[in-house]
């Protein structure tokens, strides 16, 4: 059985829940192994913020490639996951990318997102349509305003159902201006994971 997706505790904690998300997605609940679970939040919330406030700062970019890395070479006989760290000019929306192309062989992408002017966010990306990425975002919202026809966050009684809907023009803008989008080239970054056989 597949367990629920979580929303974070919370202000800094969107990383190591979008893992854990990630990983409730791909893998029935007696395949996830507790060590996974464990290095997830070993590695996660690494950051020093003003007075030596750790984790203030939520988890790093070294650390989530390091947690990739890391998830890229455990296995055991029941779990095995595959992925792919991008960066940069790699993370887009354009013919031939590598976000939809994973999506679409079943896997998801954990994709980091502006949401807000001064702030940066995990956000899984679940499936791809035609003109709309669907993500499930672990920070609990109960509306987005003045994103109308660009983003929208559907309802459903599924704990498992996205509950973020994103344009794809619109979340490929290469801006730090905009609100739900990549950014600009040098703040793009993303995690690609799929199941592999163990």
């Amino acid at each position: 059985m597949k367990g629920p997706l979580h929303y974070q505790t919370s202000e800094y904690d969107c990383v190591p829940t979008t893992f854990l998300n990630a990983i409730t997605y791909l893998y029935e609940r007696d395949a996830i192994p507790p060590v996974v679970i464990r290095y997830i939040y070993l590695y996660s919330l690494d950051t020093v913020g003003r007075h030596g406030r750790l984790g203030r700062g939520g988890t790093s970019s070294e650390a989530i490639r390091l947690l990739g890395h890391w998830l890229g070479r455990y296995k055991t006989r029941k779990f095995a996951v595959a992925t792919q760290y991008l960066q940069g000019s790699d993370v887009h929306l354009r013919r031939g990318n590598k976000i939809t192309a994973c999506l679409g062989a079943g896997g998801v992408a954990l994709c980091n997102i502006h949401p807000i002017r001064s702030d940066w966010h995990y956000v899984l990306a679940l499936k791809a349509r035609k003109d709309t990425l669907l993500f499930f975002d672990p920070y609990w919202r109960l509306s987005v305003r003045g994103l109308r026809g660009h983003v929208e966050l559907p309802r459903s009684d599924s704990p498992r159902a996205p509950n973020l809907a994103v344009a794809r023009g619109w979340l490929d803008a290469n801006t730090d201006r905009r609100r739900f989008c990549f950014g600009t080239t040098r703040n793009r970054e993303c995690l690609l994971m799929w199941r592999k056989r163990p």
